[in-house]
């Protein structure tokens, strides 16, 4: 039987620092991953330092089973590009999971809904 996924916005600066550490224990035991710098991560994810948030809309996910981080996701809104293109769209980017198809589609469908709204 397969353990319920919950998927969370990232709100919380415990959220943040979550969402930003999670690759580190994904992949620490993988030789060829080389890690970010923790605050170039934070920064690029903070709309208050990052000026591509003045023509942008995103939110991060976590995906949890059983109160532990299993996966991440950013879901990304460009309005310019939007604009320009005159069609609707969303972006995804720091996508991480542990290797479960149920998770990766939980992740990816909440992409698909923030498109939506």
């Amino acid at each position: 039987m397969t353990k319920k996924i919950d998927i969370k916005e990232v709100i919380t600066e415990k959220d943040y620092f979550a969402f930003v550490k999670f690759p580190f224990s994904l992949y620490k035991n993988n030789p060829y991953w080389i890690p970010p710098l923790i605050k170039d991560e934070i920064e690029t994810l903070d709309p208050n330092k990052n000026p591509v948030y003045k023509n942008s809309s995103a939110k991060l996910f976590l995906a949890f089973r059983e109160n532990k981080v299993v996966g991440r996701i950013a879901a990304i809104i460009n309005w310019i590009e939007i604009k320009e293109v005159k069609k609707n769209k969303v972006r995804f980017g720091w996508y991480d999971v542990i290797d479960d198809v149920d998770v990766s589609k939980s992740l990816l469908n909440r992409v698909i809904d923030f498109g939506k709204e």
